[in-house]
């Protein structure tokens, strides 16, 4: 009973602490700056950070200040702190600092003035915490150097700058993200010795996230999309265990055993939707938005759909005549995006009519969810425009009167159809990308409003995810 008693205020405590999404400031060299990779500005460390972040909160953003041959010492042949970068990295004001210089430091002509390198790092770390938003600075141990190149040498980075770094973190209480040791087995990711590619990259990401996030990674066990009392009985099924999958804190690497501190880690993410970006509840009582919680894509109400507060699955839920109500809304995903889910509770609904659909003014677009206009089984008309490839069918019927959890999964390469957490239909083969679109969505009607498409029945709790959210 003591025990028990335990779980639930260190759950609230970790809940309560858990620190809104924040921006980063990554500051660095060509490293940073994501030199040598063909597409630095998504695959580059801070970008491949970005996307990992916002399966704990949509709301994280991480700018790339990296300036490629850039020193830490001011008297380097690049220092920094005379480089635009700099400048737009203070004024960005942000929340937390990634400091990761020292590569282009162990050069022969700028090493010469090795003694004024904890000073000067010392300065900028100061200059940081000195910005109105008062960040958290995390500084790095640069990543190896794994032959001499670019003049840049080895055994200085190894010998010399990596005891400079613990050193200023002694002496200023910030942070250390080992990047050296995390990526010293990984030199085939380092076509030049210097550069990591993109697969590189991602480890650096990789590394820095648990930092920030205190958690190794999402404690979305069952991948439903919500971290909740599932995922807590997960977690209480392997107590004590031995589960490197949900072995998620301590941060960085974990203790290899289930326990306190990983219900922490659960706490510290207690009802949050890892990818979430768009989350309509449809529990308002009266007028014509259905608000996105997280602030960005309100749907429109259109031809009088009924408000029902006591009505939902969730609390309450949204009424359509199956004439002319529907519910519109921006563009909120793109088919061309990536890997998303969808998901949304229905009920009722006819043959032929249409859950959810992606058109413009002109009405072109395409149905993401409906049902088969002959068995009511749901089915999806999103396809990649492929000879071979036609509408993923299921045999699951939908329109039978009862409450019914429809998700849309695309991971990329294959469409996915699940209904109440039971995958019914799937892609065999990959596809390649989808058809692309940047029109706005209909809940509720089909792509070209014509009769027949309009949803007669209820809808409750619509979710967007930019990840594959598979049971």
């Amino acid at each position: 009973m003591k025990s028990t008693a335990l779980f639930v205020p260190l759950i609230l405590l970790a809940a309560a602490t858990t620190a809104n999404a924040r921006l980063i400031a990554c500051v660095g060299d060509s490293i940073t700056y994501g030199s040598g990779i063909s597409d630095r500005l998504r695959d580059g460390y801070p970008a491949q950070l970005e996307r990992m972040l916002k399966e704990f909160d949509p709301a994280w953003e991480v700018e790339n200040f990296g300036v490629s041959g850039a020193t830490l010492l001011s008297k380097g042949d690049l220092p920094y702190i005379r480089q635009s970068a700099y400048n737009s990295a203070l004024a960005s004001n942000p929340d937390i600092v990634i400091i990761k210089l020292g590569t282009n430091d162990s050069k022969p002509q700028n090493w010469v003035y090795a003694n004024e390198y904890v000073p000067d790092y010392i300065a900028m770390i100061e200059a940081f915490r000195a910005r109105p938003s008062a960040p958290t600075v995390w500084i790095c141990k640069p990543v190896p150097a794994f032959y001499l190149n670019f003049t840049i040498r080895p055994e200085v980075i190894r010998d010399e700058i990596l005891p400079m770094i613990d050193e200023i973190s002694l002496r200023t209480g910030a942070p250390v993200i080992d990047l050296y040791t995390a990526l010293e087995d990984h030199g085939d990711l380092f076509p030049d010795g210097i550069h990591p590619n993109a697969e590189g990259a991602g480890l650096m990401a990789e590394a820095i996230l648990p930092h920030l996030t205190g958690v190794r990674r999402a404690p979305d066990f069952n991948h439903d999309g919500v971290v909740n009392l599932l995922d807590f009985a997960h977690l209480a099924r392997r107590w004590l265990a031995a589960e490197a999958s949900m072995d998620i804190a301590p941060a960085p690497d974990g203790d290899a055993l289930i326990g306190y501190l990983d219900l922490i880690g659960v706490g510290m993410y207690w009802l949050k939707y890892p990818n979430l970006i768009t989350h309509w509840p449809l529990d308002e009582t009266e007028g014509d938005l259905a608000i996105d919680v997280l602030g960005k894509f309100d749907g429109t109400l259109e031809g009088g759909p009924q408000w029902r507060p006591d009505g939902g699955v969730i609390n309450g839920a949204l009424e359509l005549d199956g004439i002319d109500d529907y519910v519109s809304a921006r563009t909120i995903l793109r088919p061309t995006d990536g890997a998303f889910t969808v998901f949304a509770w229905v009920r009722g609904g006819q043959p032929g009519q249409v859950i959810l659909a992606q058109a413009d003014s002109s009405g072109t677009g395409a149905t993401w969810i409906g049902t088969d206009a002959v068995t009511g089984s749901i089915m999806t008309r999103l396809t990649d425009g492929g000879r071979m490839t036609v509408p993923l069918m299921s045999n699951q019927v939908v329109t039978d009167g009862q409450w019914h959890r429809v998700r849309l999964v695309w991971t990329g390469l294959r469409r996915h159809l699940y209904v109440d957490g039971q995958e019914v239909a799937a892609d065999t083969r990959d596809l390649a990308n989808l058809r692309s679109s940047s029109a706005g969505f209909l809940l509720g009607a089909g792509e070209g409003f014509a009769p027949g498409t309009f949803w007669a029945g209820m809808v409750d709790d619509v979710r967007f995810y930019n990840r594959a959210v598979q049971p």
